[in-house]
């Protein structure tokens, strides 16, 4: 499941890179939402790849509502959602594919994500508070402040070779059943953009299955952070936090799991 709006060139990087995966090993389809875009990504996707299931939205929705449109469209046993910036290395899905059917009880599971030009991209982080939060904004996000704080949400001594069990993962790539999907009755569509995932997590936590980091999958993740300026995207970001906060009760306390 794709969801897409305005990343054309990106999206033309992700297409290429399914149509290497090696369909004898995996079946699959392939279903695109965009989001009201007017780069030509849907012509393009239209004329190029009539095989995928392209929805073309009507007006604009928001990331959560938007998945959980297209996995609803979904026939696989499994759901894997997947960011228009990704781009699936070699193996990559199918690897995800056998260690799911390995471990059936497995919730969430993520891939290893890397930079454009290959290097490891932190995309594992321990669960928000609100002191990490207030830490983040005086850091002004920056993800190489020396705050104990910030450090210890963004796992900087994480053993990036290790699969392992994890708070959570960014939205970007993640596998789960699609009864699973059901299950957590997808994502929270009360998020229009940011922390959706955070709190899928969560939520899998709570079930009590959790989300494993699975480096022996490595995905490309060309993104470009949106909200590290103040803009709109900001806004978001800030009301995602407070909703998410308030959701959880974690006014007064940190998120605890097993």
């Amino acid at each position: 499941v794709i969801v897409t709006m305005n990343h054309l060139k990106k999206l033309k990087n992700l297409l290429t890179s399914i149509n290497k995966i090696d369909d004898g090993a995996l079946t699959y389809e392939v279903i695109i939402i965009d989001n009201c875009s007017t780069d030509g990504a849907p012509e393009f996707v239209a004329t190029n790849y009539p095989n995928v299931r392209l929805v073309v939205n009507s007006e604009i929705h928001g990331f959560a509502y938007n998945n959980n449109k297209g996995a609803n469209l979904a026939f696989g046993k499994y759901i894997f959602i997947c960011n228009p910036d990704v781009v699936i290395l070699e193996n990559a899905l199918n690897n995800l594919f056998k260690f799911a059917q390995q471990h059936p009880d497995a919730g969430i599971i993520c891939p290893q994500l890397l930079n454009s030009d290959l290097s490891y991209q932190p995309s594992i982080r321990g669960f928000h508070s609100l002191k990490i939060i207030f830490a983040r904004l005086i850091s002004k996000g920056n993800d190489s402040a020396k705050n104990q704080t910030v450090r210890a949400y963004l796992l900087s001594d994480f053993d990036k070779n290790k699969t392992q069990k994890v708070d959570w993962a960014l939205g970007a790539a993640m596998l789960l059943k699609q009864e699973y999907y059901k299950k957590l009755n997808g994502f929270d569509e009360k998020f229009f953009l940011y922390v959706e995932d955070e709190d899928l997590c969560l939520r899998s936590w709570k079930l009590g299955r959790g989300v494993t980091y699975y480096p022996e999958s490595k995905m490309i993740h060309d993104h470009q952070r949106g909200s590290s300026k103040i803009s709109i995207l900001t806004w978001y970001h800030l009301k995602s936090f407070i909703y998410f906060i308030v959701k959880h009760n974690l006014v007064f306390r940190t998120v605890k799991r097993d």
